[in-house]
Formats: C-alpha cells, structure tokens, sequence
C-alpha cells in the first residue's frame, strides 16, 4: 500500500555502528517504500552493541515542511535486541526552570518498540503526515528518554 505524500519533504540519512555522532551517510529523497527497504535490508543485527564509542546504526528521516526529525535505532547484543524510535519536534517550554516565559525548543523523545511492525506502522503514519496518530502510538510505547536536542 503506497502512501500519498509528496517525496521532496522528506530526506533521509543512515549512520552505521561506531560512526562519529555527527557523521552520516545522506541518502536523499525518501519515501515510505524507500525507507521500508532500507529498513528491512539494513544490517541491524550485525550492527547492535558495535558502536565502540561512536553511534549506533541509525536511519533518520526528516521532514523539513513539518520540521520534525524521526529515526530508528538498536540497543542490545546480536541474540537479543530492540528498537528505539525516535522523534525530534518543536516543543514550547518554560525557560528558568519552568517560571520564565515559553520558547520553541527541538525536543526529542525516544520509545522502546520491541517489534519490527511497530517500527514499520509508526514510519507509515510518519510518512503519511499523520503526526497527530503516529504521537498516539508512540505514547503507547514504553519512553526510554527525552531532553531537548542538540
């Protein structure tokens, strides 16, 4: 089932095991079909626990009309891992320890999804602009982490 988006919005960029935290490989144009495949064909059980000080493997996508960023990861040894997703968005939040007046900051919040499936829908609402859906699902993962992004 092919999703109706327009691909120019969308960018993506992968980074292998052990990759400098700032190092990408840019991809290009993405789509749903584009990413799936790079997902499914992506090498993540030969990658998990090799970082050796860098990154883990990464695909990101982002969205430059909606400014959102949203990427999977690994975590976990070649017999036993997850995926964390996660999604990097405009956020207000109180400056001066909550007391001060609001800004817009990037805000990034990672889920656990234990499931190859779960990665693939949230990509599909991803893609499909359904942000509002893709964040009701997330929800219902269990929340690993979230700060503000660099």
């Amino acid at each position: 089932m092919a999703v109706n988006v327009m691909a120019n919005n969308y960018t993506y960029d992968i980074q292998q095991a052990g990759y400098d935290f700032n190092q990408y490989d840019l991809k290009g144009e993405a789509t749903y079909e584009i990413f799936l495949s790079e997902f499914k064909n992506f090498p993540w059980r030969k990658q998990v626990g090799q970082n050796t000080g860098g990154s883990e493997p990464t695909i990101s996508v982002k969205d430059s009309e909606r400014k959102i960023d949203y990427w999977v990861s690994v975590i976990g040894q070649p017999n036993e891992y997850a995926y964390l997703v996660g999604i990097v968005q405009p956020k207000m939040v109180k400056t001066m320890f909550g007391f001060g007046k609001e800004k817009e900051v990037r805000w990034l919040s990672i889920y656990i999804a234990e499931q190859q499936k779960t990665v693939e829908s949230t990509f599909r609402l991803f893609f499909g602009g359904n942000i509002q859906a893709l964040k009701q699902e997330l929800s219902k993962l269990p929340l690993f982490s979230e700060q503000e992004a660099n």
